[in-house]
């Protein structure tokens, strides 16, 4: 019977520790994405990931003397769809920085947008000639170092504006 009680007991704990810990999960998700991680760090993915796959790519039309269509037009598929989820990501954090009434993030913004923007029509460039049958390896290669030389650029300017907005939203000291 003593057993039983102390069994109910710990599963009562263990039941309010979940629940406190997905409350203040819930809580920091919910703060994190007001101060705009949530869209920095997807964004950042996304970024990162279009690169890896353009790099992937070029390292791959450089070890064989055909590229396969197939191979091409997933690349450049992959490409398109993480360079499309970071602009949906900084049109978000766009519309928070212009609520908030913040010149400065909007300026990075514009620089960040501008990169991608020529990551994108590089990338259009690159989907038309992966489109072919026979695919010009030497010119979706060069449309890949100009959407890598791009999202460099968008990353970078990136990361100037996450090490700005984190040292503004950082607690104040106690004093």
């Amino acid at each position: 019977m003593k057993f039983s009680r102390v069994l109910t007991v710990v599963a009562a704990a263990a039941a309010l520790c979940v629940t406190v810990s997905a409350m203040a999960q819930s809580y920091l998700d919910a703060s994190a994405k007001a101060r705009g991680d949530y869209g920095s760090s997807s964004a950042s993915r996304s970024m990162q990931s279009a690169r890896s796959y353009s790099s992937d790519y070029r390292q791959y039309t450089q070890s064989v003397k055909k590229v396969d269509p197939e191979v091409a037009r997933d690349a450049s598929d992959a490409i398109g769809s993480y360079i499309t989820k970071a602009k949906k990501h900084f049109a978000w954090m766009r519309e928070q920085a212009q609520k908030a009434n913040d010149k400065e993030t909007l300026t990075s913004l514009d620089e960040i947008d501008k990169n991608l923007a020529a990551a994108d029509k590089e990338h259009h460039a690159m989907h038309d000639l992966c489109m072919k049958d026979n695919v010009d390896s030497a010119g979706s290669m060069k449309c890949c170092q100009q959407i890598d030389a791009s999202l460099a650029k968008a990353i970078e300017e990136h990361d100037k504006l996450m090490k700005r907005l984190a040292s503004t939203t950082a607690a104040p000291a106690k004093k």
